[in-house]
Parts: structure tokens; C-alpha cells; sequence
């Protein structure tokens, strides 16, 4: 997948969020957002144990890791980039969209 891809998915993420937060049926958004905030703990519970693993024994890999654009939004997503201690519990969909219109705005440079 390309960074330009990744930011494509991250914008359509932030509709299809927006969609179920904007459902008329409340059991149905209640119900959705239910289950994005699983997915969300069970990838922001893993991620975040996998990077402290590989901060403890290889630093420089993470740090190398992180100068990747997808894997630094990754990061800042969950709240494990560089002087992250606290970790929330949900990617707020502003972040989502704010993290793919910078990616978009460095890629395209400026107007």
C-alpha cells in the first residue's frame, strides 16, 4: 500500500465513522461505534505492548521504524509516538482526518 493509498483509507475510514455516528437509527450508530471501539482496544492493547517490547531491545529498529509516515500516524493514532505515556481509549475521528490531510498536505507540497 502506498502512502497516498493509506491516506485514502484513512479519509474513508473518517466518512464511514461519521455515517454511523450520523445513523437514524441510534441502536444501529450505538451499535457501531460499539464495535469500532473494540477494534480500536484491541489493536491500541497489542500495538502498544509490541512497541514497548521493541523500545526495550531494539530502540534504534523503532526508531527507524517511525520515520516511516504510515507507521509514525499509526503511532500517533494510539498514542505511542515519542513522549506518549498517557494512552486514551478511542482515535478521535478528528485525528483520523487531521493525520490524513497532513500526510496529503506533505505529499502534495505547497500551493
Amino acid at each position: 500500500m502506498t502512502d497516498a493509498e493509506f491516506e485514502d483509507l484513512l479519509t474513508r475510514l473518517d466518512a464511514l465513522v461519521t455515517e454511523f455516528e450520523q445513523h437514524p437509527d441510534a441502536v444501529v450508530s450505538a451499535r457501531a461505534i460499539e464495535m469500532i471501539q473494540h477494534v480500536d482496544a484491541v489493536h491500541r492493547e497489542g500495538l502498544g505492548r509490541l512497541v514497548a517490547l521493541i523500545d526495550r531491545r531494539y530502540p534504534q529498529f523503532l526508531e527507524e521504524a517511525r520515520r516511516d509516515p504510515v507507521v509514525r500516524i499509526l503511532l500517533a493514532l494510539y498514542d505511542l509516538g515519542p513522549g506518549s505515556s498517557e494512552r486514551s481509549t478511542f482515535v478521535p475521528l478528528a485525528q483520523l482526518e487531521a493525520s490524513a490531510l497532513a500526510a496529503r498536505a506533505r505529499r502534495e507540497g505547497p500551493r
